[in-house]
């Protein structure tokens, strides 16, 4: 057999890791063994790098939190206009995602064993989270969101992402242009209350922008 590249196997396991989270949708269904069968290297190659099985799944589950971080940043870098509908774009992009992901999204947000796997405290363990903070606290910089607590303002807004992105993957059925629409009507109820009048010519530029015909109090209407 032909010698891996340096740090190959490494790669490999976790890739195997994530396949067999999304082969099965549980994590105490992936075994040491299961692991090491599918990669076609012994126990002791795998605790070189892995010493628990406990920390292969949360080096795995880092790989695609920060996977699914560089996804919505791409899409956000995509997206003409400041920095309020790179703000906006971040729940689009998570949403479709969730949608095309279903089995990954559910066990890297969902799962009931995740504790156990992932284990950084509050809210510093997803890379897309704490961008999200960010673009917050660049558009209170920038004067388009009032000054207020930003964790909290985070947190509010992840959670209206999160229920919605829940739902594409809990009620497939449910067309993505509807979980859209309503995503949308969350936040447009919160958006006199979070923009600055700055902030709100903004918002309703980067809602026409997107192109279509213009719903109501301006949100462009998705097909």
């Amino acid at each position: 057999m032909a010698r891996r590249p340096r740090g190959q196997l490494r790669q490999d396991i976790l890739d195997t890791v994530i396949e067999l989270l999304i082969d099965t949708g549980d994590v105490d269904s992936v075994s040491i063994d299961a692991v090491v069968d599918r990669v076609g290297c012994t126990p002791p190659a795998l605790y070189y790098y892995f010493p628990t099985k406990t920390e292969l799944l949360r080096q795995a589950c880092e790989v695609e939190f920060q996977k699914l971080a560089e996804h919505i940043e791409e899409g956000v870098a995509a997206v003409g206009g400041g920095t309020i509908a790179r703000l906006e774009r971040r729940g689009y992009a998570l949403l479709h995602w969730a949608g095309e992901h279903p089995a990954l999204y559910r066990i890297l947000f969902m799962g009931g064993r995740r504790p156990a796997v992932v284990t950084g405290e509050g809210m510093g363990d997803d890379p897309s989270l704490r961008a999200m903070g960010e673009n917050i606290e660049t558009a209170i910089r920038e004067g388009l969101i009032k000054p207020q607590d930003v964790d909290l303002l985070t947190l509010t807004l992840w959670g209206i992402t999160h229920g919605y992105a829940s739902l594409a993957v809990s009620f497939p059925v449910i067309p993505m242009a509807a979980l859209e629409a309503a995503q949308g009507t969350a936040v447009r109820a919160m958006a006199t209350e979070i923009f600055t009048a700055d902030g709100l010519a903004a918002w309703r530029a980067a809602q026409a922008s997107e192109g279509g015909e213009t719903g109501p109090e301006g949100r462009a209407t998705r097909s």
